[in-house]
């Protein structure tokens, strides 16, 4: 029998797929080994930049973890009843929360900056994507406790340390700045719901979809171009000054692109210009992004290999707001690569 890197659901034959749960994956050798050789090489990487191993519990307590979800991440989570009580429980969609979680209650020591790093598999049930698994592989970094540029930079130099350390060469990382949108939508006097739609539709990418739903509310005209041409604002450096254009006087906007073009003058001068591009239309559907957003992308790929953000207020949620960064591989997508 040949060997099989990854047994899916999505490409079984009907007979395997009553045996397996949709979405669901057997890791089968050789492709078992590399996986744990790439866990094995980007936490190498993650140890010599000073985080440390977490492991976060599968299960969490529905009403308490919701406090840090989207309500649309909720919907997609898989839910139990714990048997002993009664209280719904939810398991893992994402783990970055669960992290925010445990920080607030007190389980590390109250030393910032706090680096921690984590490998866990997350669960989401997505009814629009169906060839997408449920099951997806994480492995990622947090960095607690620290609000500037540098931590911002330190966190992308991360993923590039770790992708030079799978023999990963030929790759682009995508900057954006949520908080750019994110002003430019605090201009309009809409619902916080119109709002969440607009992101979501932006995230798409979707010109007809943003400009349908700004044309059901009542946006000025002159704020509604800005809005539509964010998604188009890719490319080199001079994109920052396009949208400084753009923004025209609202200092909450040039503040926002400041950090921008100070996280890519820094990146730039560490030797990582050719890799990066900016991307002030990326914007995530996860509404706990407050700043810089970044993806990564290989060569011949057609998806996100991982990526990350700032998210300075998800802790808060929990307790005191913190300043925090951080990102993910897919690990399921990148020991594929690796084979």
């Amino acid at each position: 029998m040949s060997s099989t890197v990854v047994v899916q659901n999505d490409v079984m034959e009907t007979t395997m797929r009553s045996k397996t749960p949709p979405g669901m994956s057997a890791v089968l050798p050789p492709a078992a080994v590399q996986k744990r050789r790439a866990e094995e090489i980007i936490f190498s990487v993650f140890k010599k930049w000073g985080f440390q191993e977490v492991v976060p519990p599968s299960f969490e307590y529905l009403d308490v973890l919701s406090l840090g979800l989207e309500g649309d991440l909720i919907d997609k989570g898989y839910k139990v009843l714990d048997r002993r009580n009664g209280r719904d429980l939810i398991l893992r969609p994402d783990v970055t929360p669960q992290i925010a979680r445990m920080v607030a209650m007190g389980m590390f020591a109250d030393v910032r900056p706090l680096r921690l790093c984590y490998s866990a598999p997350v669960y989401r049930y997505d009814p629009d994507h169906s060839g997408r698994n449920q099951e997806i592989f994480h492995i990622g970094a947090e960095l607690i406790g620290l609000e500037s540029a540098a931590a911002d930079v330190e966190m992308i130099v991360v993923a590039i340390a770790c992708l030079r350390g799978l023999g990963l060469t030929r790759f682009t990382l995508t900057i954006g700045q949520g908080e750019f949108f994110n002003t430019l939508l605090s201009k309009a006097l809409i619902s916080d719901t119109v709002k969440w739609k607009l992101r979501l539709a932006a995230a798409k990418k979707s010109l007809t979809e943003l400009d349908e739903i700004l044309s059901g509310v009542d946006v000025p005209q002159s704020l509604t171009n800005i809005i539509l041409e964010v998604p188009t604002l890719f490319g080199q450096e001079s994109v920052i000054d396009k949208a400084a254009s753009i923004a025209g006087h609202w200092d909450d906007s040039l503040a926002a692109l400041d950090r921008i073009r100070e996280v890519y003058a820094l990146l730039a001068k560490e030797g990582h210009g050719e890799h990066v591009l900016i991307d002030l239309g990326e914007i995530r559907s996860f509404n706990y992004y407050t700043g810089l957003v970044f993806n990564v992308f290989i060569e011949g790929s057609g998806w996100a290999l991982g990526g990350g953000g700032r998210y300075d207020h998800l802790i808060g949620r929990f307790g005191s707001d913190c300043p925090s960064t951080g990102f993910a591989f897919d690990l399921g997508r990148l020991f594929r690569l690796l084979a």
